[in-house]
């Protein structure tokens, strides 16, 4: 088993000899842990309390010289592993390939459950051809409680090989889909064409769900189909029964995978492409699918706002998320948190928005999110050692713990711990200080505050221009610790030379 593996590794690393180890050789651990399925526990300890674990929560049960870490499966028991170590021997893990390890303390209590906040808990991975950067964030994922990683149909082929072993080896979900209709259908329609693909019961509808299932049955792993539209928006005149086909067609795959003895899950998106309203918003003649779940997915986002703000796109887009979560199946709701392009290379750590997104989203019933994880898009402007895969783990981080279950505060304290208390206080202030040039990705679109050169009219250029400015005084004042420096010397590059390309706008 993994979750043995991790132990005895991890165990070692602190500095014991193994897993079983007597109470002479040291006095701050359990003479014996053990890892065993609840049911199987229950069985052998009927004298035990009863208990109640769902899902991926696990328990961790002491009693005298003994621990046991509890689960209902293998992959339970591989998080209750990583929680004891946390707990007992100050394992932490927040950078990629790095684990620290700070001094531990005992077990606050005999018994300790833990219940993930979400079901659903994972990154979405579109177009990043590294299967060792993937792997890394496999690793680091599960060892901070993500249960998911989903893949577009293109990079599943190139990266499978690489990654199947160690989503196999931990039983992560796999969710396969996002904009690969090209893929699944080799390129045979143009763009406009794609989103009419769904409209009517063709042969080429057939043709695709002949490919998924194929795909299912070559991949074991796969647990769940989410297949987009193109990332275009669709006409007015066109919208009427867009989403009514569409869904109509997750439903017809659904009944072809369970019909072929796969039992892999089928959601359909609703989603804004190209500012198309009428992609996420649901109308009267819509039924909500008996069958499929709901992804929702609302781009254009103000990340300066909570979700119940005033402004006006933001109140139209938490109604929509409000009616979708009422339609009675599963929603999960893919957030942007980690995305390069949409939050662009002046990317702000979010933690406050993330710790208060997740909130609410609990209020609403939603039963997943998942964060999207887009490297940068690179320009002319951008310099090869911009660090995009450093920067986005800010948000990864707060995303996962909370997402997982772990307290607002406590996630604080991991990030003091990490980079120190002035580290984590100078995150809050460029928070306040970036996160608002997201609310002109809506004015803008396509472009964005660093696509001046797309812009033929900007009615808000003089603010932008003003904000532009603040930026980059501000972050020239800023002292900054070690861990911050190049991240900030790039985010003060940026901002400087975006205020002066929006002044030279006509």
């Amino acid at each position: 088993m993994f979750a043995a593996e991790e132990l005895k590794r991890l165990l070692q690393k602190a500095g014991y000899e193994s897993i079983v180890c007597d109470q002479s050789q040291f006095s701050d651990i359990c003479k014996r842990i053990i890892l065993i399925e609840r049911e199987e526990y229950q069985f052998e300890f009927p004298d035990h309390d009863r208990l109640e674990i769902q899902d991926d929560g696990f328990a961790l049960v002491e009693k005298g010289e003994d621990v046991w870490i509890i689960g209902n499966e293998a992959r339970a028991i591989l998080y209750g592993v990583y929680t004891y170590c946390s707990k007992r021997l100050g394992y932490q893990w927040f950078d990629l390939n790095e684990e620290k390890n700070v001094k531990g303390k005992p077990l606050e209590n005999e018994m300790y459950i833990h219940q993930p906040f979400f079901a659903r808990r994972g990154n979405i991975i579109e177009t990043i051809n590294d299967p060792a950067y993937i792997c890394s964030l496999i690793d680091w994922g599960v060892k901070n409680g993500l249960n998911e990683f989903f893949f577009t149909f293109f990079l599943w082929e190139e990266i499978k090989a690489e990654v199947v072993p160690e989503l196999m080896k931990r039983d992560i979900d796999v969710t396969l889909g996002g904009h690969s209709l090209s893929f699944l259908l080799a390129d045979q329609l143009e763009q406009k064409e794609k989103l009419q693909f769904f409209s009517g019961n063709s042969d080429l509808q057939h043709q695709v769900i002949r490919k998924i299932v194929h795909i299912c049955k070559e991949n074991e792993v796969v647990t769940r189909i989410s297949l987009w539209p193109e990332d275009i928006g669709v006409d007015e005149r066109d919208a009427s029964d867009f989403l009514l086909t569409y869904i109509r067609f997750t439903e017809m795959l659904k009944k072809a995978l369970h019909a072929n003895g796969l039992q892999v899950e089928v959601e359909h998106i609703v989603y804004n492409a190209g500012l198309a309203w009428n992609m996420l918003e649901r109308d009267e003649q819509t039924a909500a699918s008996k069958e499929a779940d709901v992804l929702y997915a609302f781009w254009g986002r103000d990340y300066s706002e909570p979700l119940q703000s005033e402004r006006l796109e933001q109140k139209r887009a938490y109604k929509a998320l409000q009616d979708w979560a009422e339609c009675g199946k599963r929603i999960t709701v893919l957030e942007y948190y980690s995305d390069h392009f949409m939050l662009s290379e002046l990317f702000p750590p979010l933690l406050t928005r993330i710790h208060n997104d997740l909130q609410a989203y609990k209020k609403l019933n939603v039963d997943g999110v998942l964060n999207l994880i887009v490297p940068i898009h690179k320009k002319g402007e951008t310099e090869e050692h911009y660090p995009w895969k450093w920067a986005h783990q800010l948000n990864n981080y707060m995303y996962a713990r909370l997402s997982w279950g772990i307290p607002f505060t406590q996630v604080v304290e991991e990030y003091k711990r990490a980079g120190g208390v002035e580290f984590y206080e100078q995150l809050l202030q460029l928070e306040q200080l970036i996160a608002p040039h997201t609310k002109w990705n809506i004015p803008l679109f396509p472009a964005r505050v660093i696509d001046p050169e797309k812009v033929e009219y900007a009615p808000d250029q003089a603010e932008i221009i003003q904000y532009l400015e603040e930026v980059s005084s501000a972050l020239s004042k800023l002292a900054v610790p070690e861990q911050l420096s190049m991240y900030v010397y790039f985010l003060r590059k940026i901002a400087n030379n975006y205020f002066h390309k929006w002044r030279e706008v006509k």
